[in-house]
């Protein structure tokens, strides 16, 4: 098992300058919402050069403009934790745009970057690569803990040097490169992209991954057939590609829990998840780290596979590090992020006992919005009653009480991995914005 950090940072900021006449006008953000987000929050910028006005525009919308200076406003951003685009303008004498700068909130920020360097053989089918390298960087410059590459979502191997010899693949047929990284103690690092079919000896890097799960009974068509099937923001948008890759379970284990687990007397080996697929405690104790005026609350984990145990006697065995308050919600907020920065096939496990105790920033129901809004499964286990559960706040939980039943919780946990698909699209689009065609809601539905 690996040990690992996973933090609740998010966001990004962009800015750009213009040239006023001979002046150039610049604005910046001085507030960067690097945490999971919600409510009303103070927000800042910084602008030099000829502006007569900022305008902070939400999702698309103009909230507020300021005529002067201090360039600071109040924004609220509701009660629910919703990916968001905060935009800030600033404005000339005329109303025009002379410059701006964009923070996306509640999405994963990226502490580590790996880039994939595609290699292409002096002869040979166009768009057809024989190697790729790979390179990363860290915020705290460490060497990774592992580096994989997927070739349609299964391995490729890689020497000493981060390279790999690429198989022979159809270049009339569109294909995803994925890169994963990960440090001891900063989250991993990933990277998509597409070669082949219509990109011809082209490479597309801007793509989206929109989890889908199949209707019973149907399949999943060939990528050409799924052209129309996504929209964003209402508006068709070309499907790239189509894959099954290893799935990723995030499980968050109420401490109390553990003595209740251990009365199953489940076997080493008992339900196990695919070989494939990947595994990761998140425990609910954070530490405050700060710098730079920033703070972050950071939660270990620690990586599983199905070749360390079967879930259940993991679940009632692995220790976790001692901490208190218990922060249940807000872990259940941070593995959530993990997992769809992932762009995986994921779920989120939250393993409740008789009489959960949770010191959370965040209420339950407000993190399940949250999971609900970045296409994230949650499955709630549980030693309560559903009553108990839902007074919490939390969806309806599955009784693990007895044996047969947590069995039974495991098959539908199972279920619901397996016949979850990786749609991938082009751009860059919010979860919110994507919707299915009536054609492809018949065979397939958004997973949430």
């Amino acid at each position: 098992m690996t040990c690992r950090t996973c933090t609740g940072w998010s966001g990004r900021a962009d800015g750009a300058a213009f040239l006023k006449g001979k002046r150039m006008v610049e604005i910046v953000f001085l507030t960067f919402f690097l945490g999971l987000t919600s409510g009303a929050q103070a927000v800042e910028v910084a602008v030099h050069g000829p502006v007569a006005a900022v305008e902070f525009v939400v999702d698309g919308n103009a909230v507020i403009r300021l005529g002067g200076p201090p360039w600071r406003a109040r924004l609220d951003f509701g009660a629910s934790m919703e990916p968001h685009e905060l935009v800030a303008r600033a404005l000339d004498g005329e109303g025009k745009e002379v410059g701006r700068a964009r923070q996306v909130l509640n999405l994963r920020r990226p502490p580590a970057e790996v880039e994939i360097l595609l290699e292409y053989p002096e002869k040979g089918p166009a768009g057809q690569p024989a190697g790729a390298r790979l390179a990363w960087s860290s915020r705290l410059l460490e060497k990774p803990s592992s580096v994989l590459l997927f070739l349609d979502g299964k391995p490729v191997p890689l020497d000493d040097k981060a390279h790999a010899v690429l198989p022979a693949v159809a270049p009339e047929v569109t294909h995803i490169l994925s890169a994963e990284v990960s440090f001891p103690n900063d989250p991993e690092a990933r990277k998509d992209l597409a070669f082949g079919g219509r990109w011809g000896d082209a490479v597309s890097s801007g793509l989206t991954a929109v989890p889908v799960r199949l209707r019973p009974g149907k399949e999943m068509p060939a990528v050409q057939d799924l052209q129309g099937w996504v929209l964003a923001g209402g508006q068709p948008v070309p499907a790239v590609a189509v894959e099954q890759s290893p799935a990723q379970l995030l499980v968050i284990r109420d401490a109390e829990a553990v003595p209740l687990l251990m009365r199953g007397n489940w076997g080493p080996s008992e339900l196990s998840l695919d070989k494939d697929d990947q595994g990761r405690f998140v425990w609910p104790y954070a530490q405050r780290a700060s710098g730079d005026g920033l703070t972050a609350d950071l939660f270990s984990s620690a990586d599983f596979t199905a070749l360390d145990a079967g879930l259940p006697w993991l679940l009632a065995r692995v220790q976790q590090p001692p901490g208190k308050p218990q922060r249940l919600a807000d872990a259940v907020a941070v593995a959530g992020l993990e997992a769809l920065g992932g762009n995986r096939r994921r779920a989120v496990l939250l393993v409740l006992s008789r009489h959960p105790r949770d010191g959370s920033e965040h209420d339950a129901a407000t993190v399940s919005r949250y999971l609900a809004a970045i296409r994230v499964p949650l499955v709630v286990w549980s030693f309560a009653s559903p009553q108990t559960v839902a007074g919490l706040g939390w969806p309806a939980g599955e009784d693990i009480s007895f044996n047969p039943k947590l069995r039974d919780a495991f098959r539908r946990l199972a279920e619901n991995l397996s016949s979850q698909r990786i749609l991938w699209i082009e751009g860059s689009h919010f979860p919110g914005t994507i919707s299915l065609a009536p054609a492809a809601a018949a065979v397939v539905e958004l997973v949430r």
